[in-house]
């Protein structure tokens, strides 16, 4: 991984660590054929992705699994995120789960990239506790 790349998923997953009870696990891809850092939620009550890394060679690319009737409507009615962000989620193809592939070219795409997973973060705590049922 090329220095700039490293400093983009640096920045990513200090901001993404710096969350309460996130974890990041290496997880073996068998679609791309690579091990890849992925970031949970991990605690008793449960153990839910936030999202993944890929290191293509076009450049890096996170990956964040959206439930279209829960998560996607709070990701979209959020005043977190940008609107590209979101108009990508609208137009990414998924009948119950879509997968948001992000391209993070720069430390701006990261911060962006790192907002939505914030609010990703919080709807997953509420939904461990029983409050976004």
């Amino acid at each position: 991984m090329d220095r700039s790349r490293a400093e983009i998923l640096t920045l990513l997953r200090d901001q993404t660590m710096a969350l309460p009870e996130v974890v990041e696990r290496a997880v073996y891809d068998g679609f791309c054929r690579e091990w890849t850092p992925a970031y949970y939620i991990e605690d008793r009550r449960v153990r839910r992705q936030l999202f993944h890394v890929h290191d293509f060679p076009t450049g890096l690319r996170g990956t964040v699994f959206v439930g279209v009737r829960t998560l996607e409507p709070v990701l979209l009615n959020s005043t977190d995120g940008t609107p590209e962000l979101k108009e990508a989620l609208v137009q990414t193809k998924g009948a119950r789960t879509k997968q948001l592939r992000v391209p993070l070219a720069s430390p701006d795409d990261a911060a962006r990239f790192a907002q939505m997973v914030q609010v990703k973060w919080q709807f997953q705590q509420g939904w461990a506790l029983g409050t976004n049922l």
